[in-house]
């Protein structure tokens, strides 16, 4: 019961705090909240080791004891034993204001809430580096106006029904609020009302809430995948916000936000590796690839935002053609490989226990082999790229550069045949996080040379090929890389070439056309294109990864002899295509207008090749669906028409489209490719759902035994 009673009206509401070794904090906060005189306090101790239990009763409070279940728990163990129908979650680290409490509960009655949050104002508990840090990080976030459970008034049923996630041991606010949102509960926080929270002044504290945000993220984004595009954005998103501010207004925070994002992004990464290790869904497994395909180019826009910022237009245009040529090669070295492994990998017996090292040393080897080619061609060329191969560092960077990024992208395909697309997205993640921390340290050691972009690329590709070493030897198949020979090789490549040509032609032109401009216009234009062409790419991620998730569901979906349920897997594959591009296609118009300017007049005059690009990429929703049911249904011919089709009409006419009209030109000319390659394989779409069963071709690489490769027709 409230201490005070006697001395006012007594507050109708239940105070829960959850507590453990918060010894320092829990007497000013339980001083504070029984001064607002609640029907009654009770303090949840988590096995705390200090005299954190001793303060609570002599304050009066009941302690009840969460036996070491974690912070959701505790919450939950407060609310069953509340006794009043709203519920004050209420942390160790917050000091309520007088009076604050009761007009917090008139404001929650008033606008009929379900949940709302005290407005926090954040404080270091002392005059060090880090809790100030934190406390600015807060204060000047938009964290603030996001519903949390800090300081938070809720119905005592509404939480529990909806309940914590008791398995999740931080990150659990963010996730109950998806499902609050979700099930239309009315959430907020308040304007006008606000307590104090505090921050301690440690860099282990600050490292804590580093850790627990990643792996909150994490969970919540596993459980919720259709949110993974904005989740995984979330920390690289606060950062740059973060950093431009410190920018402007505190630049000794700067070195907070280098350990806010990489502690983040590691907790990340780790807790996805302990994951459990079922199958995704078709919808699942296709936005995990889309946000594993786009995590690398939002982190590109920083990238190159900060490249631009320190590197002349003339050096960053030429290292984003080597990137561009970095690129080219691996979809020329990938030979087919990549997507025929997404159909051939699930007939696999030993579960690709063969395949996988084959697979990975044919992309290798021919990755090497067209890198060579290209820089052979290119350098007597003379312009353009030709003239970066005179510095031995880029040399050297665009073959390393080449070779790690074939090896990751086919760890890509092998993700998203077993169904595990989350596992790209990890790498993905570290592959963005150690590309950028190079180039930073490059660019701020003064090393600006074009040579600092593609050691940044390779270094980051590096990262991303050791995590997809590591995830492999935590799954249930075992490559065993000591018995690769060339006869496997050959074994892999012989159904992957019949696949090459379509994958090229689909995505040579994204890699060619900056090529083009280089040549033809400018390494500055180029710069300007590539920029405006990754933030394009990073959509049209979306229809290529419902594309590639079709192929791999049809490819493994063969209970029934008929196949009747080919037709629905493709309109889902496209209703989701569709709606994610769409979306992700607003989010780029809005986001191009304001962050294209920051990088200078030269790249803000770009965007107004973003409206013409976005409604081609959702034209490529059908083309990229088309390709997949055509990849794992036997249909190569008529889909590698097609695309070779669309191929010849964007990039012939390029080089004269770019002189004669410039970058727009070059834009129109990408968009009427797309408006033809769409209307084919829409009206193919049509029939194979209305008029025609469909039935996957299964392929086997036998291992040990050495048979040949076959293609065998499903029944």
């Amino acid at each position: 019961m409230s201490r005070n009673a006697d001395a006012g009206r007594v507050l109708d509401v239940s105070v829960v705090i959850p507590a453990r070794n918060a010894a320092n904090w829990l007497g000013e906060c339980l001083k504070s909240v029984f001064d607002q005189n609640p029907r009654e306090v009770i303090v949840i101790d988590g096995c705390s080791h200090d005299s954190t239990v001793q303060i609570a009763r002599s304050y009066g409070a009941r302690v009840i004891s969460d036996k070491g279940r974690g912070l959701p728990a505790a919450r939950m163990l407060g609310a069953r034993a509340a006794h009043s129908d709203l519920v004050a979650l209420i942390d160790a680290d917050v000091v309520v204001p007088t009076g604050v409490l009761a007009k917090l509960i008139a404001e929650f009655k008033a606008g009929g809430f379900d949940g709302l949050q005290f407005g926090l104002v954040s404080e270091p508990d002392g005059a060090g580096y880090w809790g100030a840090a934190l406390a600015w990080h807060h204060n000047h976030s938009r964290v603030r106006s996001w519903f949390g459970v800090s300081a938070t008034l809720m119905r005592r049923s509404v939480l529990l029904e909806a309940g914590f996630d008791e398995s999740f041991r931080s990150g659990e606010d963010i996730e109950l609020r998806i499902r609050l949102e979700d099930g239309g509960y009315r959430l907020g926080v308040s304007p006008t009302t606000f307590v104090r929270h505090r921050f301690a002044d440690t860099f282990g504290y600050a490292r804590d809430q580093w850790l627990q945000d990643g792996a909150g993220l994490a969970r919540t984004m596993y459980k919720h995948p259709g949110r993974a595009g904005w989740l995984v954005l979330l920390p690289l998103l606060a950062t740059v916000r973060g950093v431009l501010l410190s920018l402007a207004t505190a630049p000794r925070y700067l070195p907070y936000w280098a350990g806010f994002l990489v502690y983040n992004y590691g907790a990340f990464c780790s807790t996805l590796l302990r994951l459990p290790k079922q199958g995704l869904s078709l919808g699942g497994n296709a936005v995990w690839l889309a946000a594993a395909r786009i995590t690398p180019m939002a982190a590109g826009l920083v990238f190159w935002a900060l490249a631009a910022v320190m590197i002349p237009p003339d050096r960053l245009g030429l290292a984003s053609a080597v990137v561009s040529a970095t690129m080219l090669t691996v979809q020329l070295g990938m030979l087919g490989v990549g997507p025929a492994t997404l159909t051939l990998l699930p007939a696999q017996a030993d579960r690709g226990g063969n395949l996988i090292p084959a697979s990975v040393a044919a992309v290798g080897f021919s990755s090497l082999l067209t890198a060579t080619g290209l820089v052979v061609v290119t350098y007597f060329l003379g312009s353009g790229v030709g003239t970066a191969w005179k510095d031995p560092a880029v040399s050297a960077a665009f073959f390393a550069a080449a070779l790690l990024a074939a090896v990751a992208y086919q760890f890509d395909h092998i993700a998203v045949a077993q169904a595990r697309a989350d596992r790209a997205l990890t790498r993905s993640l570290m592959q963005a996080v150690f590309q950028l921390v190079t180039l930073a340290v490059c660019l701020f050691a003064g090393y600006r040379a074009p040579a600092a972009i593609v050691i940044s690329v390779a270094t980051g590709a590096l990262a991303s090929v050791l995590l997809g070493l590591h995830q492999l030897r935590r799954t249930d198949t075992v490559p065993d890389w000591t018995r690769v020979n060339w006869r496997d090789t050959m074994k892999v490549w012989a159904p992957s070439l019949r696949q090459h040509a379509l994958m090229l032609a689909d995505r040579a032109p994204g890699y060619v056309l900056p090529l083009v401009v280089a040549a033809a216009l400018s390494t500055s234009a180029a710069a300007a294109w590539y920029v405006v062409w990754m933030l394009a790419s990073a959509i049209f991620f979306v229809p290529q990864s419902a594309g590639y998730s079709l192929q791999t569901a049809i490819a493994a979906d063969t209970p029934d002899p008929h196949l009747s349920s080919l037709p629905a897997l493709i309109r889902k594959a496209l209703r989701t295509s569709l709606f994610l591009t769409a979306f992700a296609g607003v989010l780029l118009l809005g986001a191009g207008s304001l962050l294209l300017p920051l990088l200078g007049s030269g790249y803000a005059s770009a965007w107004v090749l973003l409206p013409v690009l976005v409604p081609a990429l959702m034209l490529t929703c059908f083309t990229q669906v088309y390709y997949g049911v055509c990849r794992s249904t036997g249909r190569l011919a008529e889909s590698t028409v097609v695309a070779i089709a669309a191929c010849v009409l964007a990039v012939a006419p390029a080089p004269a489209v770019a002189q004669y009209y410039g970058l727009t030109g070059v834009s129109v000319l990408w968009l009427t490719t797309q408006l033809c390659a769409a209307l084919v394989a829409a009206g193919r779409l049509h029939r194979f759902v209305r008029g025609r069963r469909i039935a996957p071709v299964k392929h086997n690489i036998e291992g040990a035994a050495g048979s040949r490769a076959h293609g065998v027709p499903a029944p």
